[in-house]
């Protein structure tokens, strides 16, 4: 059974500095108190919780969870012991606090928050999460930055916390050397990841197409990739989706099939590729079983073994996984590649 996200907006619903305030509105301020009262309850909670001997360990690592993935909204958190950024932002503010907690992570570890594109799944809640924190800034190119202001209906105050950067230029956040590239998508402006720290690169394609060539230069990089496989393709020329959308996720500019990344993950494949994350994964037109399936077949092709729990990894083995769509993914630990 599906788990809703909590949607709560009380932050939101605030006024700005420049509104005018109706003093009647008793109902916000006790709404808060009860939010900062439950934020508090939380914290102590976490702080007594018992993590992990992986969780614990204070050697190089980066930690990385999802809290969803897909065209109802995606967010990611990956970060070092210094601190982290969230990839997009298109996850209910609340529930990503929530879940960061949860997992041992306050709120305040976050320092940036870095955009694929401008699509709403990725950045519907980027200036709820970004009002709360004035020292967390918004990362993206001046493309996307624009197609936000102009494609959606979000404070133009959120230009207060931009932060521009272009592609192949690199820039720094929390410990984290971070680069973005170009990805092919309807998007405004769109671009992959590679993340380096701690001896590791985790990158993340997401939203493409097609694999780009500067795309499959960073991912062929990789020691953990994140990578879109969104839909079977005999699903969605049989399933109910109208044509004209059937052409637009099947086009160069749309997303990635099941059987593409599955073949590009066989072709690219070496030992220092750890871990992949499939990502974005269709509700109609894909299932977490099928896109597994038909990489791992793949990948068993090319006498890579496939690990799809916690058991010891091999020389000749990659461990995969598929991020889940209406909640968060468990916490997982990325270490160097010995």
């Amino acid at each position: 059974m599906k788990q809703p996200r909590r949607i709560s907006r009380q932050l939101e619903e605030l006024p700005s500095l420049f509104d005018d305030i109706d003093i009647n509105r008793s109902d916000i301020a006790a709404d808060i108190i009860t939010r900062h009262r439950h934020l508090a309850e939380a914290r102590e909670a976490a702080g007594a919780m018992t993590v992990s001997p992986a969780a614990a360990d204070p050697g190089r690592q980066l930690k990385f969870i999802s809290f969803g993935s897909g065209s109802s909204g995606n967010c990611a958190y990956i970060g070092t012991r210094q601190g982290g950024v969230l990839i997009d932002a298109g996850v209910d503010n609340n529930y990503v606090t929530d879940e960061l907690l949860r997992n041992g992570i306050d709120i305040d570890c976050v320092k940036g928050i870095i955009l694929t594109h401008d699509h709403s799944d990725h950045v519907k809640y980027a200036y709820s999460l970004l009002r709360r924190r004035s020292s967390t800034l918004l990362y993206c190119t001046p493309k996307t930055l624009n197609g936000l202001l102009r494609r959606h209906n979000i404070s133009r105050r959120i230009k207060d916390y931009h932060h521009a950067i272009y592609k192949e230029f690199s820039f720094e956040v929390a410990g984290m050397t971070i680069t973005a590239f170009e990805t092919s998508h309807d998007g405004s402006d769109n671009v992959g990841f590679a993340i380096t720290a701690e001896d590791l690169t985790f990158v993340v394609t997401t939203d493409t197409g097609y694999i780009t060539e500067r795309a499959d230069y960073y991912m062929r990089r990789a020691n953990y990739l994140m990578i879109e496989s969104d839909y079977d393709l005999e699903m969605l020329r049989r399933g109910r989706y109208p044509e004209y959308l059937k052409a637009r996720i099947i086009s160069d500019t749309g997303h990635l099939d099941n059987m593409v990344t599955a073949r590009y993950l066989a072709d690219i494949w070496t030992p220092t590729l750890r871990e992949v994350y499939l990502c974005h994964l269709s509700q109609d037109n894909n299932a977490p079983e099928i896109a597994l399936a038909a990489v791992s077949e793949r990948l068993r092709e090319r006498n890579v073994s496939v690990i799809t729990d916690d058991a010891a990894p091999t020389d000749n083995s990659l461990r995969l996984w598929a991020l889940p769509r209406f909640k968060s993914s468990r916490l997982y630990i990325l270490r160097p590649v010995e």
